[in-house]
């Protein structure tokens, strides 16, 4: 290859519109080929003590690493465009992972477990970060057309090249996810020193998008809380293959992701993804369901667990993502976010069940009671996740660019003969304002605004928010 063509590739690697998403999918792969594909240990066992409290500390550290981040940079500040911070967090990264797999079976003690999954979890909480602010630089839409190709391929990839990679070569390419991850990062900052982020909205403005974000974020923890209590609590005997079964999971999840993005590329934007939300609350209540049976009913469960979580932690980051580009919320705090609420979510999880196998009789008597109180929880909260479905998909859509939005406006409002006062607030709509929002803004009840909108989807032909902004978005 020479030289220019491989500029040429580095170039699409950074630029493309699904190829730079291939960054923050690295950090992703390498989580999962980490913890859940049994060769990535060549000489341990996957659900050996040692690494499964490795991984809840490498949990425990995403989570401080993450949230510590978004609360020091807060509204206004972000991480700088350092080479000595990504080379130190992917190389840590590298090594650390290289220690755990490698030496994980051969040390007397855990201690060196331990630190290196510490390390690990923070690197993977500075790196989930760093490529948050600078998708936000990117603008990056994070649809699914254009993530679900990268997430899905990749991530199948990577599991199936490191379960039938043998000895030393699995954590060898496992080491080198975050390296690549870094390097792609550094390609990315050297291609465009741009360091523009979307601007946020007032706080006064944001405050309307509270209720959303806390509802979304809560179901999140508690759906994956859910998910991962019943993939613990599964006994051992019911599984497919003790480790090959969290493998087979995550794959499906993968594969999952690539389904939804053909099928909503096949609709062409008729729906939006977020309208997934409950039904990844539904698979969880279905999972905790199945896992009341016997075998092979709650092998079934376990997979679907498994599955609803890695489904429903893509969605959340671009449901994060879609808030930065929105003005919103911060870029530091929303993947601080999306990377919190899941981890978290998995961490007690995890831990829960944890603590009910090894408390005698505790398992035999508490689990499904805890599974039924699951149900009734996942269950009520489907009304409010529901109810919040407008306003979830109001937040998640980006503003028109800047350059083309006065030309768009003028043309819309002459097609369809809308009123000044029409077209004042069909442009405050698509800016990311919400009904309320608007109404504070024009000093007007909500009623009067709620009264011109219907007004605007009448002469535009237009029944619900989803499709006004949609429309608003491809002018």
């Amino acid at each position: 290859m020479t030289t220019a063509q491989g500029r040429s590739v580095l170039d699409r690697l950074v630029d493309d519109s699904r190829m730079k998403y291939l960054g923050l999918v690295l950090v992703l792969t390498w989580h999962y080929t980490l913890w859940f594909v049994p060769t990535a240990f060549p000489a341990t066992f996957l659900l050996d003590d040692r690494i499964t409290f490795g991984w809840l500390t490498a949990l425990t550290c995403t989570v401080i690493t993450t949230v510590a981040l978004a609360l020091a940079l807060g509204r206004t500040r972000h991480l700088p465009q350092s080479g000595w911070l990504l080379w130190t967090v992917s190389g840590l990264g590298c090594v650390a992972t290289l220690t755990l797999t490698l030496g994980c079976g051969t040390t007397r003690g855990p201690l060196i477990c331990y630190l290196a999954s510490a390390l690990i979890g923070i690197c993977a909480g500075f790196l989930w970060v760093m490529w948050g602010e600078r998708y936000a630089c990117q603008r990056a839409q994070f649809t699914m057309g254009r993530l679900a190709p990268v997430y899905g391929i990749v991530l199948l990839a990577g599991l199936i090249a490191v379960y039938l990679l043998p000895g030393i070569l699995a954590p060898i390419l496992v080491c080198l996810m975050p390296v690549t991850s870094g390097l792609l990062l550094n390609l990315s900052w050297r291609k465009s020193q741009s360091v523009s982020f979307p601007p946020i909205l007032t706080r006064n403005t944001t405050r309307h998008a509270t209720l959303s974000i806390v509802i979304v974020c809560l179901i999140s923890f508690i759906v994956a809380y859910v998910s991962y209590f019943v993939v613990a609590i599964v006994p051992w005997e019911d599984l497919w293959g003790v480790e090959r079964s969290f493998t087979f999971g995550v794959g499906i999840g993968a594969i999952l992701i690539l389904v939804i993005g053909l099928a909503h590329a096949r609709l062409q934007g008729k729906t939006t993804i977020f309208k997934l939300f409950p039904w990844i609350l539904l698979f969880s209540l279905v999972a905790c369901l199945l896992c009341l049976s016997s075998y092979p009913e709650d092998f079934t469960g376990f997979l679907l667990a498994l599955t609803a979580s890695s489904v429903l932690e893509v969605l959340v980051i671009m449901y994060m993502a879609r808030l930065t580009l929105s003005g919103y919320t911060p870029s530091a705090t929303a993947f601080g976010m999306s990377a919190a609420a899941i981890r978290f979510g998995i961490l007690l999880g995890n831990g829960t069940a944890l603590i009910y196998e090894r408390i005698p009789g505790f398992q035999d008597l508490w689990t499904q009671p805890t599974l039924l109180v699951f149900v009734v929880v996942l269950a009520g909260l489907l009304i409010p996740l529901v109810r919040q479905e407008y306003s979830i998909n109001d937040l998640t859509v980006a503003p028109v660019d800047a350059s083309q939005w006065s030309t768009t406006l003028e043309g819309i409002s002459k097609q369809f003969h809308l009123s000044a006062r029409e077209t004042e607030i069909l442009e405050l709509l698509g800016r990311g304002y919400t009904a309320t929002a608007v109404a504070e803004k024009l000093i007007i009840s909500p009623h009067t605004v709620n009264t011109h909108v219907q007004h605007i989807y009448e002469k535009m032909g237009i029944h619900r928010r989803s499709e006004l902004l949609d429309y608003l978005n491809k002018g």
